[in-house]
């Protein structure tokens, strides 16, 4: 995928139409070429040039309108679509780093060796950073793209351990009924129908007395529904409910890979949203870690029970922020679409903060409000709150109202209600599970919290 160093490498020039005059009298060799082939520049659009001998001298390729919100993104068919050889580019700042994570997007599949592929040269400054992010990246791609039947509790569990294992991680894992013995009856509640077994993974990396980061993932293998079952559409795309989880997983990646200067915590709830005769049912009331009773209101609204408990432990601990990510409402589609990513932040500054490096970095997210009136709607006769209540507003906030009531100590809290997946609408990234906003996390991460 990459090379490190350019000799005899193929320059890839990037060419806005008001480029390409002064750089056809630059080369006047090639301007015949563009004529004859009616190259213009125009976004996107890719051009060979060959030399004397046939071989190719140059590629050209149309510099996209600053007003796409993915205009550094452009290498991702180049890298698809170019005979296999070593390229460069040759008028590129050799410090920004999209065009080439860019690059490596193109070059990612899914159970397959991607030997033959065209390499690119990838300079030393920013060569660590680059790989880093682009193997922290195709983790969770990977994870999201495993089918259920081999993606179950257990193997993820397996890989998440076997991953983090040569990172100077300490990682512990609490499954089954040894949730119960920890106070973490919401994650067993859910998960105790499969016949994999729910657990907790908890990682710790970093520095103690450096910021403490705690990020949180939803880890729901599988989600059925439960006994407010999913009609089949809905659940053939249900192997990504543990997206979040995967998502927050290279998240940690890139900090530990990076070696940034902080005290993470990173807890991964992972249970299977299964039918079975012991499954909790609508109308069941749950005592959460906190000692908040929930009163089941849908069996389908599960995430926000595993994500209640993995939020108290978290909040124990009073860090200096705790980030979480979950597939967790289809109303945050409804509102912003497959590929914004919404977040809700009790601090503004940081959300400000978040906005300006997401659109820097051309992995959009978009902050939506807490509204405390919205509340109301999970107050419960009979219970402290329900899962789900009977309102068909306001989806996604209501959701993430809840999930604050068991942050209480914590100050800085941001949510992230994340799709993780592309079905062909972003022409950036391949089909499949997708890594959304953790870019920029982790350039927030390093600006704010990393003291190096």
């Amino acid at each position: 995928m990459f090379i490190n160093n350019n000799k005899n490498a193929i320059p890839i020039s990037v060419l806005g139409k008001n480029d390409l005059k002064n750089f056809a009298k630059d080369n006047l060799t090639q301007n015949n070429w563009i004529e004859q082939n009616n190259f213009s520049a125009k976004p996107g659009e890719i051009l060979l040039v060959p030399d004397d001998n046939g071989k190719i001298e140059s590629v050209l390729i149309g510099e996209n309108t600053r007003d796409n919100p993915y205009s550094k993104l452009f290498a991702y068919k180049l890298s698809q679509s170019l005979p296999i050889n070593n390229y460069y580019f040759s008028n590129i700042n050799t410090t920004d780093h999209l065009p080439y994570i860019s690059w490596a997007m193109g070059g990612y599949g899914y159970n397959k060796i991607q030997n033959n592929q065209p390499k690119l040269y990838l300079p030393d400054e920013i060569k660590d950073e680059v790989e880093n992010t682009v193997k922290s990246i195709y983790f969770t791609m990977d994870l999201i793209n495993h089918p259920a039947n081999i993606l179950n509790t257990d193997y993820f569990a397996e890989l998440i351990k076997k991953y983090f294992a040569d990172k100077e991680c300490k990682i512990r894992e609490i499954k089954g009924q040894d949730l119960l013995k920890n106070n973490l009856p919401l994650i067993y509640e859910v998960g105790k129908a499969s016949e994999y077994e729910p657990r907790l993974i908890d990682i710790e990396w970093g520095n103690k007395s450096k910021p403490k980061i705690t990020l949180i993932g939803k880890g729901v293998t599988f989600d059925t529904g439960g006994l407010d079952i999913k009609p089949s559409s809905g659940m053939l795309l249900m192997k990504k409910d543990m997206g979040g989880a995967a998502n927050i997983l290279g998240l940690a990646s890139m900090i530990i890979l990076n070696k940034l200067d902080v005290n993470l915590r990173v807890l991964i709830p992972i249970v299977e949203n299964s039918i079975s005769s012991n499954s909790f049912r609508p109308g069941d009331i749950l005592k959460s870690r906190s000692g908040m009773t929930v009163e089941i209101g849908n069996t389908d609204a599960e995430g926000r029970l595993i994500l209640a408990d993995s939020l108290s432990l978290a909040d124990e601990d009073n860090p200096d922020i705790i980030i979480d990510m979950a597939t967790l409402t289809g109303a945050a589609r409804v509102a912003l679409g497959p590929e914004i990513v919404p977040f809700f932040s009790t601090n503004d500054h940081i959300a400000q903060d978040l906005q300006i490096l997401s659109k820097e970095l051309q992995d959009p997210v978009w902050q939506m409000p807490f509204f405390m009136p919205y509340e109301r709607w999970l107050d419960n006769e009979i219970s402290d709150i329900n899962n789900s209540p009977n309102t068909p507003f306001a989806g996604s906030i209501v959701a993430a109202e809840f999930l604050k009531k068991f942050v209480k100590n914590t100050k800085n809290y941001i949510h992230f209600d994340v799709y993780s997946w592309n079905s062909g609408t972003n022409q950036t990234l391949p089909k499949g599970g997708a890594a959304q906003g953790i870019r920029s996390i982790y350039a927030f991460i390093k600006n704010h919290y990393n003291l190096s």
